[in-house]
């Protein structure tokens, strides 16, 4: 397994531009076990330390906001609109359609987060893991982009995958273990009309990064936490290969939604999702 130097993975706010606004433009780092995730790269994940190789790795993130370190207040990040942002939402992809990741994945990658915010200083940072139920139950196939991405999408009953991390398992035959996280017992009249109301599982976690600075910092996602405790050698029985965010899943779903910080029974955040574990906050200061 080789190691990659992180491509320039930084955080870093911009100079003020006017309007009293700063530019921000956040990074992040995909890792498995400490190293830079990439397709075709053996790796050994899970509590029997399966060998597998990476087959997705896309999360969307949304409602981004820095706390204000004189007045307290969390303040919005304007997000730019691109092929990877839209509204208040951003697509993170870290596979290249390569190897395993041919079977789902896309050439293109993104590992930053690029938009605006007021003037000030700022010394936290928070963000969602997922789509907000407004956003969440749209036509994948009329959405703006990222909205429209191949593969991030269940139907419009069940919305969108917030969470895909999937690993191709090297089994005497070769097989998946899926994590697709998404919202659950979400109510309609068929799996082609949007729910009026949120889903009984909302499955959105929080994450908020205390004592991170809009300059000198990186985020690192760690992906093997969401599998960590798993059994990627057994699977529920009647259930599909992995966690895919439903009951049926049982124990499959366990060791995602504890890397999230979540409740698997509530589908909301467990004490503020503050033991989630995907989500590795470093700091140059600190690092040095």
């Amino acid at each position: 397994m080789r190691l990659l130097a992180p491509l320039a993975l930084l955080f870093m706010g911009g100079c003020p531009e006017s309007g009293g606004n700063q530019v921000v433009s956040v990074s992040f780092n995909a890792l498995v076990n400490g190293e830079v995730a990439a397709c075709g790269e053996e790796v050994m994940v899970g509590v029997g330390n399966e060998v597998a190789e990476l087959a997705d790795a896309r999360i969307f993130i949304s409602t981004l906001q820095f706390r204000n370190a004189e007045t307290g207040e969390w303040v919005d990040v304007d997000l730019s609109q691109n092929e990877w942002q839209t509204g208040g939402i951003a697509l993170l992809d870290f596979e290249d359609g390569t190897a395993a990741c041919a079977d789902s994945g896309t050439a293109e990658m993104n590992r930053v987060v690029t938009g605006q915010i007021i003037e000030g200083e700022y010394d936290s940072f928070r963000y969602d893991v997922g789509v907000p139920f407004e956003d969440n139950h749209l036509d994948s196939a009329s959405a703006p982009a990222p909205l429209n991405s191949p593969g991030m999408f269940w139907t419009w009953q069940g919305g969108y995958k917030f969470v895909r991390v999937d690993f191709a398992v090297d089994t005497v035959v070769r097989s998946r273990w899926n994590v697709h996280v998404g919202s659950g017992g979400c109510a309609s009249d068929a799996p082609t009309t949007a729910p009026t109301e949120e889903c009984v599982l909302p499955n959105r976690a929080t994450v908020r990064l205390n004592d991170f600075p809009l300059e000198g910092g990186r985020i690192e996602v760690e992906l093997s936490e969401l599998v960590a405790t798993a059994d990627l050698g057994q699977n529920t029985e009647e259930s599909p290969p992995g966690c895919m965010s439903a009951p049926a899943d049982g124990a499959d779903c366990l060791p995602t939604f504890s890397a999230l910080g979540l409740s698997i029974d509530s589908g909301a955040c467990v004490d503020n999702c503050d033991g989630q574990r995907l989500f590795d906050p470093i700091v140059a200061a600190a690092a040095e």
